[in-house]
């Protein structure tokens, strides 16, 4: 049944199959700071899918709780979702926290305090990736963050996302599990998340968009309900047996020597 329901993607991964090569996904979860019973549920389903997680912690809002977690689940790793999840644009300007709305110097400051939290407290699980709260990002930032320390980013895929410099990698959530809009966060449909993950597929494949790039699957532990927790489970279950499907943990996508490099 749940083969039946996936049968775009699994479709499309038959084309990379017959083709010889592995397509690469990874999984990223939003808005992490604090140990909770979602959390555990996400730990729980990575784990008995042999599936790594980049969590994208908020550094002002963490500590030794989320420490603890972490470093006891082998299958997480540790992103940087900004400074404090902060609005600071103005009404009307959406949300952003590292937009250019503020001066550069305070944002810098900010990212700066948010890596050496996390690097104290998370230690080789961190990875040094940005994650910029709202999936926005002031494009001027991009190439000052490898002089900060950053190897990564990751926001939000589409074919106008800028080019990150040498020495960052790119890395974007391609499939949000969630719609928000019309009311509180649900799941955003099978028929939409299954055809969008099997359309930027498709684009790799066909090299309109970068195809070195993994297909990045977006949650938010705190905000899914049940429906998207199930999808989510039959998803890994429909593609960990697939031979041309296979899920990348942070640290492949970011490896240490990369990390090594960008830090100053």
């Amino acid at each position: 049944m749940v083969a039946e329901l996936f049968t775009p993607l699994l479709d499309e991964l038959d084309v990379w199959s017959r083709a010889g090569v592995v397509a690469g996904l990874w999984w990223r979860d939003d808005d992490a700071a604090a140990p909770s019973p979602a959390l555990e549920r996400l730990t729980r389903l990575g784990a008995d899918h042999g599936v790594a997680c980049g969590l994208a912690v908020i550094p002002a809002r963490t500590g030794i709780g989320l420490r603890d977690h972490v470093l006891g689940a082998p299958g997480l790793l540790v992103l940087q979702h900004g400074y404090a999840h902060a609005n600071h644009a103005p009404p009307g300007n959406g949300a952003w926290e590292l937009g250019p709305h503020r001066p550069m110097a305070e944002i810098l400051a900010e990212l700066r305090s948010g890596m050496r939290t996390l690097g104290d407290l998370f230690g080789e699980r961190f990875v040094p990736t940005v994650v910029p709260p709202w999936n926005r990002m002031d494009p001027a930032l991009l190439d000052l963050l490898p002089g900060l320390g950053f190897c990564g980013v990751s926001a939000e895929g589409g074919t106008d996302a800028p080019a990150p410099p040498p020495g960052l990698r790119r890395a974007d959530a391609h499939c949000d599990l969630l719609t928000w809009k019309h009311g509180p966060a649900r799941f955003a449909g099978l028929e939409k998340c299954v055809t969008s993950i099997a359309e930027h597929l498709k684009e790799k494949r066909s090299g309109r968009v970068n195809p070195d790039e993994p297909t990045g699957i977006l949650t938010h532990h705190l905000e899914m309900d049940e429906n998207a927790w199930g999808f989510m489970e039959d998803l890994l279950s429909a593609t960990r047996s697939h031979p041309a499907a296979a899920w990348m943990s942070p640290a492949e996508i970011w490896p240490p020597a990369a990390q090594s490099k960008g830090r100053p």
